[in-house]
């Protein structure tokens, strides 16, 4: 149901809840979707770095190059032992060793994102399988709690003071009154028993 306040249409309490619902569920999946994209990406990033030194590592290889002279029948001139072997030996050591580096620390940080992930989904999904018996309760707390904010905050500070006092006031009141009639039926049981 719609009602029109100063020419425009403003929608039902039930209607904003479901468009609630909507945006909550859509935030779920973009966070899920956010999650796995930086995953997918730190770890192809490592995976890209790896498979480079490693193959710039057998390339250049000595051994590589002498397969290629045996399978190329000697076509090949023999390769003169460039005089920055050494160094070139040590660079590509230290890239490999960079990389695997890079790779287990992606592999330590996926691993640990699942688990996160994997603990988190898990403890809301039991937080929500709770809470879903109230879901009409809950949703209509909120929807009041929302219409209250935001007609305190037209209101103006003495109103808003005002009608959070009294708010404060009734709940108090209520919760006390319903934990004092809980004490009683539970002494007037005790009594019977």
């Amino acid at each position: 149901m719609t009602t029109t306040t100063n020419g425009r249409a403003r929608k039902s309490l039930a209607e904003q809840i479901d468009r609630l619902d909507a945006i909550l569920d859509g935030l779920s999946e973009a966070l899920q979707g956010a999650v796995a994209g930086a995953v997918t990406e730190a770890v192809g990033l490592a995976v890209k770095e790896a498979v480079r030194c490693v193959l710039a590592e057998v390339l250049t290889g000595p051994e590589f190059l002498e397969r290629l002279r045996e399978a190329a029948g000697e076509a090949l001139p023999p390769a003169a032992a460039p005089r920055t072997a050494p160094a070139a030996a040590r660079w590509l050591a230290r890239g490999r060793a960079w990389a695997l580096a890079r790779l287990r620390q992606a592999r330590q940080a996926v691993t640990a994102a699942g688990r996160s992930c994997a603990r988190a989904a898990a403890r809301a999904s039991s937080y929500a399988q709770a809470l879903l018996p109230f879901r009409r309760q809950l949703l209509v707390s909120v929807a009041v709690g929302t219409a209250a904010g935001v007609l305190a905050y037209h209101a103006g500070p003495g109103l808003a003071a005002a009608v959070a006092w009294l708010g404060g006031f009734a709940v108090t009141l209520t919760v006390q009154t319903w934990l004092a009639v809980r004490r009683m039926l539970h002494a007037q049981i005790l009594a019977d028993d």
